[in-house]
């Protein structure tokens, strides 16, 4: 028990690079470091800022202490020795202010804060102004000593529609020390400088919560530098995460669902002049049959994407120009433009099966990505883990059992090759489902949540992780079987994945559990639900579900997004708009099956759901963890075997290390009890 500690807890303590920018003059990349998710070992969560030399091998270095949040590194314009960071590093994890440091070859200097050090509202993002001789900023509004005597008093009682706490658009002139606010009765979720410096474009919505961008949408508007005159440009109907980036030709582009109305489905580019007098917005690029994940300004006249293309992440041009491509998960990425000649550098953090993740660079010479220069690794933050492990990524491709479309799914493996496994000796295997739904898995250092995949091989298990139609990367259509498919498509995709390598003679069917986490332990309930209700001869010996939904109907009423994202996956339908005989929606919820399940068993002999092992954060806001009690109380109603564990404080994903080595320890010995030891304890 003691060295699987030890295990997780060196897996956990790695740092991933997670936000990169390359220097005006090419030369250098600064990023910051953070453990896993952000969450912390202790009282508060802390990141680092380095620096490395572009296309130098080993050249990266850490410039702050580590001791504080110090995160989003960004350049001052024309400045090749200036960087701003946001950093709480006046009171850690309380205040928090915007810093400017110089630095010195290649050392950090003395940071100095250019906002106020006393504000306690955390600084969303920022960015400079493109001749950088100004800041604009999100944040939200102090607490007033009104508000924060109520708090201490126990008077803070919170009324619906009223004291919102609205996230402000704020700019700071370097020069003066001023800092201005828009006056907006409203909260602004992005926002971008236009090109020349003297306007900026914003999305703002009426309520500062996610659900309301969600069910109500955003206005997007323009605004001059002194804020004070602002003009709507239009209003779209979904926004999540919109990505505002303005170039010179070509206007204000931003990302949104394809179609637009949507959330759970494809993925787009969209633009809008924002000087035409009819400022209608249309689409530009991606979310048909790939899907944008973030969008990056170069030189203010030329926009890439990061793409998702099946299991690739793509670094695009809006035409549909690859820069670089590569088939694991980029977690950040810069772009700079060298010259007149078209040539640019390119910065991504990524990572394999084998690898955390680290500081590329590469240069781009044309057209044809082929004529690029090789990767170069800058950093090196996997040293004290890496060496020990080998294990592979296997991609398969199967049909669906429809014959519909084609399925995407990855096999992970403890063996360096498939070449060396014993030909009589199938693996013991983990089938881990992803939530979202509309996300993706791809090959990555910690392919699944809590480092539970790198945990789990180098036990010696086998990992089946399918990408279920309604998963992201593959563009509108694909997404779209969700919509009203929730608990049909996706459930027969995970078994239909399952049979395949099964087939393919990677799992053994004898020993499989079923795993996942928020839409993948809704998944995880349903597949338990249905053990063995396929036309195979095999069933789940256990299952894992961590955060995950057992009622849809009552996720409507309790989760944050239940207004949306039931509502949208059930094709419309929330209960306050049916009819009260209508049931259409059980078929996404598992406990309408439990008593389906109990009765099967009886007839057949043996008890079909098998044993579960069921994870929740206690403050958990997206599943509640209501959602997990339920399960349990079907479970033992009927006394069934079942190990529930709830971890106070945490939410949807969880903040603090030791409750992520407690999981990790508990999945594994779950995992061990139910399918036996992994492949290399029995070779061992």
């Amino acid at each position: 028990m003691t060295d699987q500690k030890d295990l997780i807890t060196a897996l956990c303590n790695l740092e991933f690079p997670n936000a990169i920018a390359i220097s005006p003059d090419s030369q250098s990349v600064l990023y910051s470091t953070a453990l896993t998710w952000g969450h912390r070992v202790g009282k508060h969560a802390v990141s680092t800022l380095w620096l490395a030399r572009t296309n130098k091998a080993g050249s990266s270095r850490k410039i702050t202490s580590g001791l504080f949040k110090d995160y989003a590194p960004t350049w001052a314009p024309h400045a090749a020795n200036t960087i701003a960071f946001i950093s709480d590093r006046a009171q850690a994890g309380t205040k928090w202010a915007i810093y400017l440091q110089a630095l010195s070859e290649g050392q950090g200097g003395e940071a100095h804060a250019v906002t106020s050090e006393d504000n306690e509202s955390v600084i969303e993002s920022f960015k400079f102004s493109p001749h950088g001789k100004r800041i604009a900023f999100l944040s939200a509004d102090e607490k007033t000593a009104e508000q924060k005597a109520k708090i201490h008093n126990g008077e803070d009682a919170q009324v619906c529609g009223e004291d919102w706490s609205y996230v402000r658009l704020r700019v700071l002139d370097l020069e003066t020390k001023q800092v201005k606010t828009l006056t907006l009765e409203r909260s602004v979720n992005d926002f971008c400088w236009s090109p020349d410096g003297q306007r900026l474009a914003f999305a703002s919505s009426a309520i500062p919560t996610l659900e309301d961008r969600l069910l109500n949408g955003a206005i997007i508007s323009v605004v001059d530098v002194a804020l004070d005159k602002t003009h709507q440009l239009c209003t779209i109907p979904v926004a999540n995460d919109t990505q505002l980036a303005w170039v010179r030709e070509g206007g204000l582009h931003f990302c949104l669902g394809v179609p637009e109305d949507k959330g759970f489905c494809g993925h787009g580019v969209y633009a809008i002049d924002p000087d035409a007098t009819d400022a209608s917005y249309h689409w530009v690029a991606f979310g048909i049959d790939n899907d944008a994940a973030s969008l990056l300004v170069v030189d203010s006249k030329m926009i890439v994407a990061m793409v998702h293309d099946g299991l690739e992440c793509n670094i695009t041009k809006l035409n549909g120009e690859v820069l670089d491509s590569v088939p694991e998960e980029v977690e950040a990425f810069d772009v700079c433009s060298v010259g007149t000649d078209g040539k640019m550098i390119i910065a991504a953090a990524s990572s394999d099966v084998n690898h955390p993740v680290e500081v590329f660079t590469c240069t781009w010479y044309g057209p044809s990505w082929r004529d690029s220069t090789d990767n170069v690794k800058l950093s090196d933050h996997g040293a004290t883990v890496s060496p020990p492990y080998s294990r592979r990524s296997e991609y398969l491709r199967c049909p669906s059992s429809d014959g519909a479309v084609d399925l995407e799914a990855q096999y992970l493996s403890p063996y360096v090759s498939f070449l060396e496994e014993p030909k009589d000796k199938k693996l013991p295997t983990i089938v881990w489902i992803h939530g979202g739904p509309n996300t993706r898995l791809t090959e990555a250092f910690n392919t699944y949540y809590y480092m539970w995949a790198p945990y789990l091989l180098s036990l010696g298990y086998g990992m089946l992780i399918p990408n279920y139609r309604g998963s992201a990367g593959r563009g509108q259509k694909f997404a779209s079987y969700s919509i009203d498919g929730v608990g049909q498509y996706d459930y027969e995709d995970i078994i239909t994945c399952t049979q395949y390598a099964i087939e393919r003679g990677f799992a053994d069917k004898e020993r499989l559990i079923i795993g996942g986490w928020s839409q993948g332990g809704f998944l995880t309930f349903l597949c338990s639900v249905r053990n063995g209700l396929h036309a195979h001869d095999w069933r789940f010996k256990a299952a894992i579900a961590g955060a995950g939904i057992s009622d849809s109907d009552s996720m409507a009423l309790s989760s944050d997004l239940g207004c949306t994202f039931q509502p949208e996956l059930n094709n419309g339908r929330v209960m306050w708009k049916m009819e009260r005989d209508d049931t259409r929606n059980r078929r996404a919820s598992p406990l309408w099956e439990f008593k389906d399940a109990i009765e099967r068993s009886k007839r057949e002999g043996v008890m079909v759901i098998p044993p579960m092992l069921i994870l929740h954060g206690e403050e958990d806001e997206r599943c509640p963890v209501s959602q997990a009690v339920g399960m349990r109380r079907a479970l033992q109603s009927k006394g069934l075997s079942f190990e529930m564990v709830t971890y106070p404080r945490q939410g949807h994903f969880f903040s603090e290390q030791k409750f992520w080595i407690d999981m990790a320890v508990r999945v594994g010995r779950f995992v061990e009890k139910y399918i036996g030891p992994g492949i290399q304890k029995e070779v061992i």
